[in-house]
């Protein structure tokens, strides 16, 4: 099993708008943010149910990048519509959403876990012997962290200027 970091706790990247928004432009924007930082992005889940209320839009996305033999990156974006009415624009108005959560995986391929000895040396070597080496990583991973989340603020009109 590999050794991971977690470079945001869960429920501290979240932000939450009651606004009319454009998922389509999102979505599009998610997809492009991958794309540029060099991230293998997949779909986890896309639901969408007709409510007596609206809609409600459940959309999962993963991210993955190999940093090193060594080290990968994983974000996860999740983003929950609820009370999704169409507007005059084009877009849908409702209450949203977005949670973004980010680790850093060691030894993601599992090359030392094959003894309690292997795993005893790997945890010498993450801990003592290279920690500042990794902490540099964890300081890259939040980054790009952040970086997803401004994207995503600047698709909901919250990015203050300043």
């Amino acid at each position: 099993m590999p050794n991971s970091w977690p470079i945001t706790e869960f429920g501290t990247l979240v932000i939450r708008q009651n606004a009319a928004i454009d998922l389509r432009a999102l979505h599009k924007a998610l997809s492009s943010w991958g794309e540029e930082n060099n991230y293998y992005s997949f779909e986890k889940t896309m639901q969408e149910k007709a409510k007596s209320h609206g809609k409600e839009i459940d959309i999962e996305w993963a991210y993955q990048k190999k940093v090193t033999d060594f080290i990968r990156f994983k974000i996860s974006v999740a983003i929950w519509a609820r009370g999704m009415n169409p507007t005059k624009d084009g877009k849908i108005k409702g209450d949203v959403e977005v949670v973004i959560e980010s680790q850093m995986e060691m030894d993601w391929q599992n090359r030392w876990d094959t003894t309690p000895l292997h795993r005893a040396l790997r945890k010498l070597y993450i801990y003592y012997i290279k920690k500042n080496y990794f902490l540099n990583y964890a300081g890259k991973c939040w980054e790009e962290t952040y970086s997803l989340h401004a994207t995503v603020k600047t698709h909901l009109n919250q990015l203050e200027i300043f």
